[in-house]
């Protein structure tokens, strides 16, 4: 009998360990992609299939079998028609990858925290509400679209002007990706963690509840409090100086090139 030693080295050789590197890779873009949106669920749908189909084949139940390959195969096709807006998006963004893509370099994404910060540290000085979404791996698509697309510059007169209280587009939340503004007047997903303050505000909520949803950094300005937070990943940290947000932006962005 073969041990589990001899198996692996008898199948497993350099082509399937290129073959396994890339399976990994495109799953994790996949996941990645669609914990963005709301096609996750079709996800689930077709890892219940796939699971079904094995189900099947090892208990030998050849109808369900048979049945399962007919509906996958309608299943490829309905995913085509329904889901062709985010299969379009996902090959522009295999287009727009590490691979292909000329990532910002250290200097603009240096410049692009300050500009921010900047806008941050004003309006925190002059009470005016803010809530700052930075994108980062996790596609942000839905959100981006229940706002309105800006896709400009970035600068700090720019974001002070947007949250401006008697500004049109004030109201909810900011993307930005990279070095620039995507959109505006976002609708971010509210928190349902019941250990939060009761007293917190629908902005800080809102920015929990994208950074539960996505790795985005969400910035959030108190016109209450003039005071600045911060939420990554479910948690919330509060009372930051502009120096210490500056400083969290540098670790976390810096961190992924």
């Amino acid at each position: 009998m073969l041990s589990v030693v001899e198996i692996i080295t008898k199948f497993l050789n350099w082509k399937s360990i290129v073959e396994i590197v890339i399976l990994w890779y495109v799953i994790y873009k996949v996941l990645l992609f669609l914990k963005g949106t709301k096609a996750v669920y079709l996800l689930i749908g077709i890892i219940i299939l796939i699971i079904s189909f094995f189900v099947s084949q090892l208990l030998g139940l050849y109808v369900l079998r048979w049945l399962l390959t007919k509906l996958f195969t309608f299943f490829l096709i309905f995913i085509v028609i329904v889901f062709q807006p985010e299969l379009r998006e996902g090959l522009i963004r295999l287009g727009k990858g590490p691979i292909f893509r000329i990532e910002p370099e250290k200097e603009e994404i240096e410049w692009m925290m300050r500009e921010v910060v900047k806008a941050v540290s004003n309006m925190a000085k002059n009470k005016v509400g803010a809530l700052i979404g930075i994108k980062r791996e996790i596609g942000l698509k839905n959100i981006i679209e229940s706002g309105v697309v800006l896709n400009a510059e970035i600068s700090s007169e720019l974001i002070q002007n947007i949250f401006y209280p008697s500004a049109p587009l004030h109201d909810g939340g900011m993307i930005i990706d990279g070095l620039r503004i995507i959109s505006v007047s976002c609708l971010f997903p509210l928190t349902e963690n019941p250990n939060l303050e009761k007293t917190l505000g629908m902005r800080h909520r809102a920015a929990v509840g994208l950074s539960e949803t996505s790795d985005a950094l969400v910035i959030i300005v108190s016109e209450e409090r003039g005071t600045i937070s911060l939420a990554i990943n479910g948690q919330l940290t509060r009372n930051l100086s502009p120096q210490d947000l500056l400083t969290i932006l540098r670790g976390q962005l810096r961190r992924e090139r």
